[in-house]
């Protein structure tokens, strides 16, 4: 029988292809209906063989779907969901996979291969890939709960694991990430805490590790009789890691001496590159944007609610989630953000999380002098009054660095701008505890 091949196949005419033939397939909901963590139109329950889908998926869901000898190819999914899919002989390449927060879950992967693929900005959790092989594969996103068996991984890119403490409410036997029997090469492993997660019987050959933090848990050879493998930690790695293992050290990072960490310690310092919420007011926005590409341009991890906050979810659950995740609060103190339910939102959440980790976790700065003028029986509405006054309290307790002069950014210096949030922001925050 020959094989049945639909190309370019996009959004668009994928589902109508999928209305013509089977129209209780589609998932097409009323705004009443919506749920608020997934994206209103899509297929569900449906099994797709030998299609080749490319072109744009934007807002878009495949739910309880299966694939069989399909391909991804030229692929530009943002907001593009897969929840509780099964995958089995596919292909994925030359494709990019954006802004998938909350919508990458229960997946399974048999048997597929992925080339020169990108996954961004979004979560991929509970998920399974049985055999699989990357190379130019790049993950810069959360993964929790997913397991790479067998599979070869090639020049290939990692960063944004999600580290779960012993603190947090995960079952005891759930790990972060798990490669077991996977042989990797010439890869990079960028800011992951892999205290809570793990490589099985793992050959590993030329691959390297940059500001992460690992333990002797983190490798088990347990069946696998080890080999010189000659991959590389940077000095951060080092630093922040615990590996007294001499066998571990031996063979997979060639080093000979215990007292490898001392010595480094005599060269450099640890450095940690810190994560920032930006919250601010919409009517504050273009300050806000400003100062976003300038922190990003210093090497500065941020979210940025218009760039990066997912369409179709919860508001709140957004802003926790993402403040749970991002060391530092960049609060741009301004009459209307101290005015605003969502900005008193993220303050109250903020103000939780430091309760809660005793960590500093404010870095606010002011555009205007209304966090210094504003009076307690002025707060709307009266109910939340105790609430917005904690909140600003807690901001004043804070030195909060006064950006005032560039509130108005058609008339500010670019350049002295830049050095500013240079000095003021940059650098303190490097310093920050």
């Amino acid at each position: 029988m020959k094989k049945q091949t639909l190309s370019k196949y996009d959004q668009e005419s994928v589902s109508i292809y999928i209305r013509n033939i089977d129209p209780k397939k589609i998932i097409a909901k009323s705004f009443k209906e919506k749920n608020n963590f997934e994206p209103a139109i899509g297929i569900k329950f449906y099994t797709f063989k030998s299609i080749h889908f490319t072109g744009d998926f934007k807002g878009f869901i495949f739910k309880n779907c299966k694939f069989k000898d399909c391909t991804f190819e030229n692929v530009f999914g943002f907001f593009l969901y897969f929840k509780k899919c099964i995958f089995s002989d596919c292909e994925f390449k030359n494709s990019r996979f954006s802004h998938g927060q909350f919508g990458w879950t229960e997946l399974s992967f048999q048997n597929c291969k992925f080339i020169n693929v990108e996954i961004d900005e979004g979560d991929l959790d509970n998920s399974l890939f049985n055999n699989c092989s990357f190379k130019s594969l790049k993950v810069a996103e959360d993964l929790f709960n997913v397991e790479f068996n067998s599979c070869y991984i090639q020049e290939s890119y990692f960063s944004g694991i999600a580290y779960y403490s012993s603190l947090e409410e995960t079952d005891k036997n759930t790990q972060d990430v798990t490669f077991s029997s996977c042989t990797i090469l010439d890869t990079f492993f960028t800011n992951i805490d892999f205290r809570n997660s793990s490589f099985i019987d793992c050959s590993m050959f030329s691959s390297s590790f940059l500001s992460c933090i690992l333990s002797n848990s983190s490798f088990n050879f347990g069946i696998k009789e080890l080999e010189p493998s000659y991959s590389t930690m940077d000095f951060q790695t080092i630093l922040k890691s615990n590996l007294t293992n001499r066998t571990l050290l031996k063979f997979i990072f060639n080093i000979h001496s215990l007292d490898y960490k001392e010595k480094i310690k005599e060269i450099t310092s640890e450095y940690y590159c810190k994560k920032l919420f930006i919250s601010y007011s919409f009517k504050d926005r273009l300050f806000a944007s400003t100062l976003n590409e300038v922190l990003k341009k210093n090497g500065i991890k941020t979210f940025l609610w218009e760039k990066d906050a997912p369409g179709g979810q919860n508001l709140e659950d957004i802003m926790t989630k993402n403040i749970t995740e991002h060391d530092i609060i960049l609060f741009i103190a301004s009459k209307h953000s101290l005015k605003s339910k969502a900005c008193q939102f993220e303050l109250t959440a903020g103000c939780k999380k430091q309760e809660e980790t005793w960590n500093n976790v404010f870095f606010p700065i002011h555009i205007d002098s209304y966090i210094f003028e504003v009076q307690r029986n002025k707060i709307r509405p009266i109910e939340k009054a105790d609430e917005y006054w904690k909140n600003i309290e807690e901001l004043k307790r804070i030195n909060s660095q006064d950006f005032a002069q560039f509130a108005n950014l058609s008339l500010i210096n670019k350049i002295e701008f830049e050095e500013a949030v240079l000095i003021k922001i940059v650098k303190e925050i490097q310093i920050m505890k």
